[in-house]
């Protein structure tokens, strides 16, 4: 890992607060907590255990796989391979047509995200300068580090559970979901737009992890990585706090605006979206259902020789590296 990812992921791992790992020290559970709503529904919540939920990143990959090709999913994904295979055949005017709107908005196609914090010459903070880059930054890997250190801190500060665990789910989505994007992206190798060699891109499927890493535009393409994220972030925001009635078609109004300028500074198709979605939304369902049902587990989750462990990539997305211990 080149220098400046490595102090991204110490950066981004300091964002988790002090007392997470103390929180995973206790053996013994405390009563689960029960948070209970005005029309009789609840959540009950174990004591958080960051590590522990962390941990638990294999057996919720494996319950996203269960669920995403069950029997009941069947309609669902023929929708999302229809409406892919549809996108694709209007991908090259939807681009075109997205730039063009752009310039009439006045929306940049250029991402001109800027760095704002350095050290030795590494970036370690990047930021939006205009309209463009602050939609694009809508889908950065800092925005969702910053929900889980708000969600982490509350948690922490306020004795809230509900939040702790939040928190918790939201850094384990980001490692499955970057996790399970990276191998959709390495086994479909699809160009972007802006690196597109031929009319809506050329499919490379399974280019070796070498080129992959040296050309990532000529493969990283589909699905959308940052949409899945965001649909991720949102779902567990949402799962965990029903109340909030406003965290979906917010959430939901954002992506939207991130799904344009994707389109618009070329870095991905329409058609890259379907599954990202999908994607997103699928580990955020079984990644809350994981923690709503830990209140029934008889004690904290043992060690696991099967472990993520995160990185940001080189523009600042989340992504995971999956390590098996001997």
């Amino acid at each position: 890992m080149e220098t400046g990812a490595r102090i991204r992921t110490l950066l981004a791992a300091a964002l988790l607060l002090p007392g997470l790992c103390s929180a995973d020290l206790r053996a013994q559970q405390a009563p689960p907590r029960t948070v209970t709503f005005k029309d009789g529904s609840s959540l009950t919540y174990a004591r958080p255990g960051f590590w522990r939920t962390i941990g638990a990143g294999p057996a919720d990959f494996g319950l996203f796989i269960k669920e995403s090709f069950n029997k009941e999913s069947l309609p669902w994904l023929a929708a999302i391979g229809a409406s892919t295979l549809f996108l694709i055949e209007y991908d090259q005017k939807i681009y075109n047509n997205a730039q063009k709107a752009g310039r009439k908005l006045g929306i940049s196609k250029v991402d001109k995200t800027r760095t704002y914090l350095k050290a030795g010459g590494v970036s370690l903070f990047r930021g939006p300068s205009d309209l463009g880059s602050a939609l694009y930054f809508l889908g950065d890997g800092w925005v969702n580090l910053g929900l889980v250190g708000y969600f982490e801190a509350r948690g922490w500060l306020k004795d809230d559970w509900r939040a702790a665990q939040t928190g918790h789910q939201l850094a384990e989505g980001l490692l499955v979901t970057g996790f399970t994007t990276q191998l959709l992206k390495r086994a479909t190798g699809r160009e972007t737009p802006r690196g597109a060699t031929a009319p809506r891109g050329v499919w490379r499927m399974f280019p070796s992890f070498a080129e992959f890493q040296a050309r990532r535009t000529r493969y990283d393409a589909f699905p959308s990585g940052h949409l899945a994220t965001g649909m991720m972030t949102v779902t567990v925001i949402a799962e965990n706090y029903p109340e909030k009635k406003y965290v979906r078609p917010l959430g939901y109004t954002l992506l939207g605006a991130l799904s344009f300028q994707m389109v618009n500074n070329g870095v991905h198709w329409a058609s890259d979206y379907p599954l990202g979605l999908a994607v997103g939304y699928a580990i955020g369902k079984a990644i809350a259902a994981g923690g709503r049902t830990a209140a029934k587990r008889t004690g904290p989750a043992g060690p696991s020789a099967v472990k993520f462990a995160p990185y940001l990539g080189r523009e600042g997305e989340p992504g995971a590296m999956l390590a098996f211990k001997f």
